[in-house]
């Protein structure tokens, strides 16, 4: 009975401090900004591509995963990890390295981007795309 507190206990703990790499503290409405939940792309420039795509941030492993995919060039598939190692950042933001393109699956091209906070459910990425020129896209989260 005493292991099974312990380790309850502890996979609490590991719960609680996993969510905080996902989270931040500041927002539009004054509480906790969470990036966890079901996003969409509504505008990719200058690509213009991958609109009405969708993937998933989970909490715990802080990673954002392609559930749709809509006008893909770029080779992704379901289930890419297409945003890993996303940390909240000091601005109301979040770093992450952001995958560019899955056409060569034995190279994963991954780029550092910023995640900016728009309102509660739209943030803006800023990063750089496969040509090296800056790339912003909006993503609007769904409920």
């Amino acid at each position: 009975m005493k292991s099974i507190k312990y380790f309850s206990i502890l996979v609490i703990a590991i719960t609680l401090f996993s969510c905080e790499a996902i989270k931040n503290g500041s927002n539009t409405t004054g509480g906790l900004f969470s990036l966890n939940g079901q996003w969409e792309l509504i505008s990719n420039s200058p690509e213009n591509t991958l609109i009405g795509s969708k993937l998933y941030v989970a909490p715990v492993i802080s990673e954002g995963r392609f559930t749709v995919l809509l006008n893909n060039t770029q080779c992704f598939r379901e289930n890419d990890v297409k945003w890993k190692n996303i940390t909240p950042e000091g601005n109301g933001g979040f770093s992450l390295n952001n995958l560019l393109s899955n056409c060569n699956a034995g190279a994963l091209n991954y780029q550092p981007a910023t995640i900016y906070v728009i309102s509660n459910n739209e943030i803006r990425l800023n990063g750089k795309n496969v040509a090296g020129t800056v790339n912003v896209q909006v993503w609007r989260r769904i409920k």
